[in-house]
């Protein structure tokens, strides 16, 4: 039944890279290399029609035993989240920032990667720029619903910023291959386009749509996600709870560690140690020698396998910096041989964003992005045989794993007291955005009252507010991930401690966990848990 399985994630991911053909090139699968996505309206449709007959093949499964079960049912989710993102949040037809950022986010996909060589990137790429005009045309007749006027201003926005992005990165690149021609009118051409399509936004498309749209999809949509796509019962109203619940428990540890700290405020300690910073200059290398710094220690102290991958750190592409406030990564992708992962660090758009930046903060960022986090996680998952475990991809666990990673340098004396009341203060902002999830997307909370929480509750700068709740607003499910996922593998590791006793080891349970990829974190838990009440109801061997 295993079989059964993979065929049909096989026919997933050739469904989902025939229609996103970026999407391919993402998880390392590189025939549609030269191709922007070709959307109409009948193809998404069809697409969807699609997905809908092979998500009844995948619960049609029988499997043989709890490891084929949760492989069928991580694949069920996945195709569930492909579904409702069509059917509820419909991003092609309600979100300019989606054709706005594809794009340069599809040539950023072939030139910050170095999966093949340069010239045969730089073909591929001048055959995605030269479409660039005729897909942004398509990108238009495709945006026939209202959408939220933040929406609008962020595409427009990040349409400059692609345009810049093209116009300046590509010609220098191709200077001096046979391609530099092409590639220079090329690139001309597609950034003309993108500036032309964020002027027809605040044109054309704003006059048709004059009044601001709601972005909330409704408790009920996020309900479905939370059920269908991340495998909880939970409700958002619950979850909300959640949120606040930890909220409370998160502030209480923050004011006792600034007790030990000397001070009686919490948010004034952190405030002074966000006076502590790199330059703008100095940012990018403060770092890089902290990720050296966490992958020696990881490894010295056995926290997991080494997945013997390299990891480079670099600024956050222009036109991504509006939602992406702090720090991502860039991993290699699942089906690629190359597996150099990228640590994107955020320049702040004014001096005052630097101090999100604290030398306090660095340590838990380079953690949740880098070691023990996202680099050895995915790293390690594109390794995994099963094709299934390498292709699935719940941001409750992918996000969970970042945050659980943090505290467990915590756990293991990582930090020092500045870098833990950073890191507490981070925690804090994960629990924040349980809440400003479920509440922004059932529609009880503007935009302008969740960056003011935002500045209340978890201190931030309202420059990275602004830019953090504005990726809330159109990421429904995304932003509660983190902490949820967390508080899962949490659970999960203390239930794995109490079977073994002092048989538990860190890093046994650290590489079991992967062995499941990124599927939903209740699914490991399903499995794990099952694989060790199966291994204690088994007779002793008296051999």
């Amino acid at each position: 039944m295993a079989d059964a399985v993979a065929q049909l994630t096989s026919e997933y991911l050739d469904l989902v890279f025939e229609t996103f053909p970026t999407a391919a090139t993402m998880f390392g699968r590189h025939e549609h290399d030269g191709r922007l996505e070709d959307l109409t309206a009948e193809r998404l449709d069809d697409f969807t029609r699609r997905l809908d007959g092979l998500r009844r093949r995948v619960t049609a499964v029988t499997p043989a035993d709890e490891e084929e079960a949760v492989d069928r049912d991580a694949l069920a989710a996945a195709i569930s989240e492909a579904l409702l993102a069509e059917e509820l949040e419909r991003p092609w037809h309600r979100n300019p920032f989606e054709a706005a950022t594809a794009v340069p986010g599809a040539i950023l996909l072939l030139v910050a990667r170095d999966f093949a060589p340069l010239e045969q990137r730089l073909a591929d790429a001048a055959e995605r720029l030269e479409a660039a005009p005729a897909f942004l045309e398509r990108a238009r007749a495709l945006l026939d619903e209202p959408c939220p006027a933040l929406w609008r201003q962020m595409a427009i926005g990040a349409a400059g910023g692609g345009a810049e992005f093209l116009a300046g990165t590509l010609g220098p690149l191709a200077a001096g291959t046979g391609l530099a021609g092409r590639i220079e009118a090329a690139a001309s051409s597609a950034a003309q386009a993108l500036r032309e399509f964020a002027g027809w936004l605040g044109d054309e498309h704003a006059g048709r749509f004059p009044d601001d749209a709601p972005f909330a999809i409704g408790e009920a949509a996020q309900a479905r996600k939370l059920r269908e796509v991340h495998c909880f019962d939970t409700t958002p109203a619950e979850f909300a709870q959640i949120g606040e619940d930890q909220i409370a428990e998160l502030t209480a540890a923050l004011t006792e560690h600034a007790g030990k700290l000397g001070g009686s405020d919490w948010s004034a300690k952190l405030d002074e140690l966000k006076g502590d910073h790199p330059d703008a200059d100095g940012l990018l290398p403060a770092y890089q020698r902290e990720l050296e710094r966490l992958e020696s220690f990881v490894f010295r102290e056995d926290l997991a396998t080494n997945p013997e991958a390299a990891a480079r750190v670099e600024p956050t592409p222009e036109f991504l910096r509006p939602v992406m406030g702090f720090a991502a990564y860039l991993p290699a992708g699942p089906f690629d041989t190359w597996q150099q992962g990228y640590f994107w660090v955020t320049p702040p758009p004014d001096q005052a964003g630097l101090r999100d930046h604290a030398h306090a903060t660095i340590p838990a960022v380079a953690a949740h992005e880098g070691y023990p986090g996202h680099h050895l996680q995915m790293t390690s998952v594109n390794r995994i045989p099963s094709l299934t475990r390498r292709a699935i991809r719940s941001t409750v666990m992918i996000e969970g794993w970042g945050l659980y990673t943090e505290q467990l340098m915590a756990d293991v004396g990582y930090y020092d007291d500045d870098a833990r009341l950073a890191q507490l203060a981070m925690r804090l902002l994960r629990a924040l955005r349980i809440s400003l999830d479920m509440e922004l997307q059932s529609g009880d909370l503007t935009y302008e009252a969740a960056v003011a929480r935002a500045v209340s509750v978890a201190r931030l700068e309202e420059s990275t507010a602004r830019s953090e709740v504005a990726r809330y607003t159109m990421t429904p499910t995304q932003p509660f991930s983190y902490l949820v996922g967390c508080l899962e593998l949490e659970r999960l590791r203390a239930a794995s401690q109490a079977r073994l006793g002092d048989a538990f080891r860190l890093r046994r349970f650290h590489d079991r966990v992967l062995s499941y990829g990124h599927m939903p974190p209740t699914l490991v838990a399903r499995a794990i848990t099952a694989a060790d009440e199966a291994e204690q109801r088994r007779p002793p061997d008296d051999g």
